[in-house]
């Protein structure tokens, strides 16, 4: 009896120290503005621990996409990109395969399959639209809370053609209801703004503008810093007067 009881420690304390790697993970990737070379490494080095005890840990292999997905977004060339956003759809899909009930795995899966379109060129966007928008309504199906998969899915009706189902209506109402869920999360302000740019509403626009650069407590720091409230302010430098 004692042995059970022992053998069943060791898999909780086993439990809690994964846990605890991954919560790092996520802190530095969150506050990678603080110092980004440095944070990065260290996301690398615990996922790769991870997966070194158990290589089908999902959560780790999510990760890991996440991060080569920042990679690729980091190089200049296009081979770089590319080589990056596949290692990313490479990691999203053993993720998949290891536990297909995390939201996680499918959202990340359809982001590095948009980088490679993106980054090939709008006939690939076309071919790989599909199989994005797929990922993202799975991730949302697991659970229809998750802001990111909102986000991914107004993006995606943003940008692809009409013909092959795009409709700005719906990306607003995506965006609008993941604000009302989660009004710290700064780069909805910003992708709503691009919206209504587009829809040449820059009133509009200019009030999700400010609304992310009122953001005091964002979900994502280092996403805040680094990308969505210099890209707020370059948004409304370029439509001032409109």
């Amino acid at each position: 009896m004692k042995r059970v009881v022992l053998c069943g420690l060791l898999i909780v304390v086993a439990l809690w120290a994964a846990d605890a790697r991954l919560s790092k993970a996520d802190y530095y990737y969150q506050n990678r503005h603080k110092d980004y070379k440095g944070y990065t490494d260290q996301i690398y080095n615990l996922c790769k621990e991870l997966l070194s005890e158990d290589a089908d840990d999902a959560e780790a292999l999510w990760r890991m996409a996440r991060l080569y997905c920042l990679y690729g977004d980091d190089k200049t060339s296009k081979q770089d990109k590319l080589s990056h956003y596949e290692t990313a759809r490479g990691y999203a899909e053993n993720a998949k395969v290891a536990d297909a009930a995390i939201p996680e795995t499918h959202f990340w899966y359809g982001v590095a399959l948009g980088r490679i379109g993106q980054t090939k060129g709008i006939l690939n966007s076309l071919s790989l639209a599909g199989p994005v928008k797929s990922a993202f309504q799975k991730a949302l199906s697991l659970d229809p809370d998750f802001t990111p998969a909102m986000d991914g899915l107004a993006i995606w009706y943003l940008e692809v053609p009409g013909f092959a189902g795009g409709d700005i209506s719906k990306s607003i109402s995506y965006l609008q209801k993941a604000i009302a869920i989660d009004p710290n999360y700064s780069l909805l302000y910003v992708d709503l703004a691009k919206v209504y740019i587009k829809q040449k509403n820059y009133s509009a626009a200019r009030a999700q503008l400010k609304r992310c650069l009122a953001v005091t407590n964002p979900k994502n720091p280092a996403d805040f810093y680094l990308d969505d409230r210099p890209e707020a302010e370059k948004l409304l430098a370029e439509i001032e007067g409109k």
